[in-house]
């Protein structure tokens, strides 16, 4: 198969097939381990890998185990098995002094091949990748090379992948005058300096490293140094057993411990060289260090804040005229609205008024009939009463008064009933004298003053002798 072949007999497409066999965290790892081992056999450190279960510390101890004894099969190693019973600080410091940039000391090797001493330089700002350099291992256990936090066994580190927030407290109880520094990430402290419009100091911490303890307790604990970093910069630390601060080392290139760096959080992808200082500095040192970094750092954050301030002005210029926009398209929407509702209100208002009017002709025309069947039945009374008789004895003359002032004058019978006179009275349109339409009325007398209501009494009966006269009132 395409995974068994020594990379000396492997051609091209064999090659090619066993790489496209692994997905991208395994093959940084195999990279990582033939670093370390400085094996070029990709058939044989797959194998191992595999057989460890793709445990990169267990592999690389295995195949030194399997160097030491000769053997050309790898044994899969156990990682607590691995482990000594107790390990104690020298052995501890011999294993992070061999180290970088878990614990990089005097057996570093730079680009240049000369050793690394305490030295203050610039490097680029921006992410490489990493080139690994011809380290040699030391033991079985430590190792060279910038993936040391990686494959350091457990025992070996003292922090290990520590949450920041942790790490930060940690260090505090060790050295309670260290300067403030932002418990979080390193992008959240990032973030947080350029809000407050602040350089970020950046101490990368390697707890194995023999300068370690004194750089801690003498210069960053130094109340200068501790007063110039509160007031004048955003502090983040980070130890290289953590893969946030491994990543960070290899983007700065870092090759000795203990190891500062002040960045400018306006130029995160900016290639200026970030200015950064390895090894041990005295306190005075450090503290001249930093004020020469702030001053080449605050042209450009003030510079940065006037640009902020700018676009935040720009943004709430643009915020201002997208509310007035907004606020002139509701006034607009309200005013069609107000149109719209007035154009319906008057619509129906029109409509009403149309069925008033039209109502109003309904009841006019009904009334105007009504009027008309009235006329008839009072023509119909008239016909129906019994002709007039000539004047002579038993023939009484009735004069009757209507309110309008018209007079009713006939000639009855002394026989004639009462009910005779209000048949004749209702047979005429009974009117005020303002025109109004009378519905009750009386019949009075003023000699003798009275109301004559009694319909079945006759003219006889009242004794009025051969001439009456009636007025005609509304009843109130």
């Amino acid at each position: 198969s395409c995974g068994q072949a020594s990379v000396a007999a492997l051609d091209f497409t064999e090659l090619v097939c066993i790489m496209e066999g692994l997905d991208a965290k395994q093959k940084e790892m195999l990279q990582d381990y033939q670093t370390v081992v400085d094996s070029s056999d990709i058939d044989q450190s797959i194998q191992i890998l595999k057989d460890c279960k793709w445990n990169l510390e267990n592999a690389i101890n295995t195949a030194f185990e399997m160097k030491h004894r000769g053997a050309s099969r790898p044994t899969p190693m156990n990682t607590e098995s691995s482990a000594p019973a107790s390990t104690g600080p020298t052995q501890r410091r011999t294993a992070s002094n061999s180290g970088s940039p878990g614990g990089s000391g005097s057996g570093l090797v730079s680009n240049n091949g000369a050793d690394s001493p305490s030295t203050s330089r610039s490097l680029p700002g921006a992410p490489e990748e990493w080139v690994p350099q011809n380290t040699l291992l030391t033991s079985g256990l430590s190792f060279l090379g910038p993936i040391a936090h990686r494959v350091l066994p457990h025992w070996a580190s003292e922090s290990q992948n520590i949450a920041p927030r942790a790490f930060v407290q940690q260090l505090k109880r060790q050295y309670p005058d260290l300067p403030n520094f932002y418990e979080g990430t390193y992008h959240e402290a990032n973030r947080a300096a350029r809000t407050q419009g602040r350089s970020l100091f950046l101490y990368i911490h390697s707890p194995q490293h023999e300068d370690t303890e004194e750089f801690l307790s003498r210069t960053l604990s130094n109340e200068a140094v501790r007063d110039t970093l509160n007031g004048n910069f955003v502090c983040w630390t980070g130890t290289v057993t953590q893969t946030e601060t491994y990543r960070l080392a290899s983007h700065l290139r870092v090759e000795s411990y203990p190891c500062v760096a002040v960045k400018n959080p306006h130029r995160e992808a900016s290639r200026i060289p970030v200015p950064l200082h390895e090894g041990l500095i005295p306190a005075e040192q450090m503290v001249n260090w930093l004020h020469e970094v702030k001053v080449k750092y605050d042209a450009d954050i003030a510079e940065a804040k006037r640009r902020n301030t700018e676009v935040k002005q720009s943004s709430q210029l643009r915020e201002m005229q997208d509310m007035e926009y907004l606020q002139a398209l509701e006034m607009d929407r309200q005013r069609e609205e107000e149109e719209r509702r007035k154009k319906e209100l008057a619509a129906v208002e029109e409509m009403e008024a149309v069925r008033r009017k039209e109502e109003a002709e309904k009841k006019r025309i009904e009334e105007e009939k009504a009027r008309e069947e009235e006329k008839k039945k009072k023509l119909e009374k008239r016909k129906v009463l019994a002709p007039e008789p000539p004047a002579g004895p038993g023939v009484t003359l009735v004069v009757i008064r209507l309110p309008d002032g018209q007079q009713i004058k006939r000639r009855f019978k002394e026989t004639t009933t009462f009910q005779t006179l209000f048949d004749l009275i209702d047979t005429y349109e009974l009117k005020t004298l303002d025109g109004d339409d009378i519905e009750k009325w009386v019949v009075l007398s003023r000699y003798p003053k009275k109301k004559w209501d009694d319909p079945s009494m006759t003219l006889k009966d009242a004794r009025l002798g051969r001439q009456a006269m009636f007025f005609v009132q509304e009843e109130i």
